[in-house]
């Protein structure tokens, strides 16, 4: 193994760790429009999963006000409602199909949401925990950035917005004493802050993972090309541009299987051998260049005749040519033999060593498929002792052979 191959061949597949992001992590206009799509489908994922939980919890926080003091808890419910109907346009927002840009916003309202709602009962309930309402504020930043994970734009954003409305209404709204308005503002800032460096790391990878994903297929794709290229090489006579022998006896046999499977009323299998008659004469008289350009023109006419798909042209030998006709009558396998015939014989390309005429012509042996053939040997051989028979009776002809073995000109 050569050093260019052993270098090759040991370096690692990207993980996205060697991906250098900016510290703000935005990608190219493209790029940040395909990652906001990956990302957003993964928090439809998780908004959907999770809705029963942030219920759960607002419910359970009703449950303890009911404990502790049901009189509070006549007091609160409103807003826990409201709360849990901001959820559910989250949870509504995040169905498939929505739009993209009804995803983040309804998140973001959820959170401002549980943000003030709370602010409003500690501020308003005369109770001696009312302070542990905004503690909520946390949750209503973990809820953005640790469970429905949104864009670290959005939730940085909204988190700013919930602590500046949390510090207002602790200042202006509640009796809480200065000393307790810092010790619950910083409490829930460093929990904030916490989330959104988590979020913020947490969101570099998975960039970092979306790009090395998109490296990956990017050379998925050039391997596939290359994959096609290299098999189109393999598979092409590369002075006609026609199928070569390796990818005839491939295209046909897949033909030959699937031609069991039909029923005699969905046509037929056929191969058409033909070569150019007295070649190595026009080879000897015009030389070999010539010779080339003849077997390049009647293999441009030959596959300029052909319509189908699943039908194709293929150089079996030295000036000798194959063509595969799938699923038609017997008569329109002759009829497309006979106009090859023509066609080729109507160029006018001289010949004048030939024995047959003074023009290029072709000799054409017809066979059809049959029960019992299985290689495409067996359908080949055949259609050479067809193609025996028309040089055998004088050449440039079209000579079929039967299901019994029957031999005749058309």
């Amino acid at each position: 193994m050569s050093a260019d191959k052993r270098h090759f061949s040991d370096r690692p597949l990207p993980d996205g760790a060697d991906i250098r992001l900016p510290w703000h992590l935005g990608l190219p206009a493209p790029l940040e429009r395909s990652f906001q799509t990956y990302l957003l489908g993964l928090s439809r994922t998780l908004i959907r999963s999770s809705f029963l939980i942030v219920a759960l919890l607002l419910l359970g926080g009703s449950l303890v006000e009911v404990l502790i003091d049901p009189d509070s808890a006549m007091h609160s419910w409103r807003a826990r409602l409201l709360a849990v109907m901001a959820a559910s346009f989250a949870w509504w927002a995040a169905a498939p199909g929505r739009p993209d840009r009804l995803l983040q916003p309804a998140v973001c309202l959820t959170a401002l949401t549980v943000s003030m709602s709370n602010n409003y009962l500690s501020a308003t309930l005369d109770h001696e925990l009312n302070y542990s309402y905004y503690l909520f504020n946390l949750l209503a930043i973990l809820l953005m950035g640790t469970l429905f994970r949104i864009t670290l734009r959005w939730a940085l954003v909204t988190s700013g917005i919930i602590l500046l409305l949390m510090l207002g209404s602790m200042i202006f709204f509640s009796t809480l004493a200065a000393a307790e308005i810092l010790v619950l503002f910083f409490f829930v800032l460093a929990g904030g802050v916490l989330s959104l460096h988590g979020q913020y790391n947490f969101e570099r990878l998975q960039r970092q993972h979306y790009l090395a994903e998109r490296v990956l297929a990017m050379h998925r794709n050039e391997l596939h090309s290359a994959n096609i290229v290299l098999e189109n090489q393999a598979s092409e006579d590369p002075l006609t541009g026609t199928v070569n022998r390796r990818g005839m006896e491939d295209r046909l046999g897949r033909l030959i299987h699937q031609q069991k499977q039909r029923t005699p009323q969905e046509g037929n299998l056929f191969v058409l051998l033909f070569d150019i008659d007295f070649f190595k004469q026009y080879n000897d008289n015009y030389g070999h260049l010539a010779g080339d350009d003849c077997l390049r023109t009647v293999s441009t006419v030959v596959q300029s005749m052909i319509q189908s798909e699943s039908d194709f042209l293929a150089r079996y030998g030295g000036e000798e040519f194959l063509v595969v006709l799938n699923g038609i009558r017997l008569n329109d396998a002759l009829v497309f033999a006979e106009r090859v015939r023509d066609r080729i014989e109507k160029q006018g390309m001289e010949h004048s060593a030939s024995r047959c005429s003074n023009v290029i012509t072709i000799s054409v042996g017809v066979a059809a498929w049959r029960r019992g053939i299985t290689q495409c040997s067996d359908l080949i051989r055949l259609a050479d002792e067809a193609l025996y028979e028309a040089k055998r009776l004088g050449r440039n002809r079209v000579v079929l052979i039967d299901e019994d073995g029957s031999l005749g000109p058309m």
